[in-house]
């Protein structure tokens, strides 16, 4: 989830495999998220 909006909790930016996710994200906010670098 990214809540980059005030007006709405949050959205869904990647579905995916597990393993995929975490190695290879599609997009670029999940790679921030799962390495750490956002917020």
């Amino acid at each position: 989830m990214n809540s980059e909006s005030d007006t709405r909790t949050g959205v869904l930016v990647e579905y995916d495999r597990t393993d995929k996710m975490f190695s290879n994200p599609t997009d670029e906010r999940t790679e921030n998220y799962v390495t750490g670098r956002f917020g």
